[in-house]
């Protein structure tokens, strides 16, 4: 009887474990699936932005196996281009402590050690990852530049929120053209009153050219504190 009483026990304090832990995974098979892309750091160009040549949507890259994925592209004529994808999370508790372990690959076509105008083309371009407690939005600042209303840092540099993952260079021995990196990052968040945060994906560029890459298999695992 003791010894059922402790086994009983156990799965009582692992089911309780497994309620707090939460999946959310994204392949982008459907539909965006509610992400948004987002630029910032660029100055307005007086046309139109055509200078920056940003572009974002959904198609199938030039990778063995790949399936529909998102992309971004952009020409880093500011020297400090941040381009990525924004996603909702809801259904978590209230006003409560995560943390978020987040898993993600990014499609590149970058050699490492390349180098490039104002920096490399693998090296500096800086992909961030993280969670962030409002909704990411650009506005213009003082000096003119679309800044973004969340601390992603500058760059090498990342925020206590959005952190640096790794930078845009391809694994070592990589075929040629697009392959996919997979990256994994974990931060701590807290949940706003309706349970709510937002997942933030990008890159931070010092490389002063076109970048285009992209954005796969996406999965969010929260674990309540």
């Amino acid at each position: 009887m003791k010894k059922i009483i402790i086994i009983l026990a156990t799965l009582i304090v692992m089911s309780g474990c497994a309620a707090k832990t939460k999946t959310m995974k994204f392949t982008f098979e459907s539909g965006n699936e509610g992400f948004e892309s987002i630029f910032a750091d660029y100055h307005d160009d007086g046309n139109n932005l055509s200078t920056y040549d940003m572009h974002w949507g959904k198609e199938k890259p030039t990778i063995e196996n790949a399936s529909t994925a998102l992309y971004l592209q952009g020409t880093n004529r500011s020297d400090d281009l941040f381009m990525g994808y924004f996603k909702k999370l809801t259904g978590l508790k209230s006003m409560t402590e995560y943390t978020f372990k987040i898993k993600f690959s990014i499609g590149t076509d970058a050699e490492a050690g390349s180098i490039g105008v104002g920096g490399s083309p693998a090296e500096s371009v800086y992909v961030k990852a993280g969670i962030v407690d409002k909704l990411p939005k650009i506005a213009l600042d003082g000096q003119g530049v679309y800044r973004l209303n969340v601390d992603i840092g500058n760059q090498a540099t990342g925020s206590q929120q959005v952190p640096v993952v790794g930078n845009f260079a391809k694994p070592e021995g990589s075929k040629e053209g697009y392959v996919y990196k997979a990256m994994e990052v974990e931060v701590n968040a807290k949940t706003d009153a309706s349970g709510t945060v937002y997942l933030l994906i990008g890159t931070d560029s010092a490389f002063e050219g076109m970048t285009k890459y992209y954005l796969d298999d996406v999965t969010v695992i929260t674990s309540e504190k």
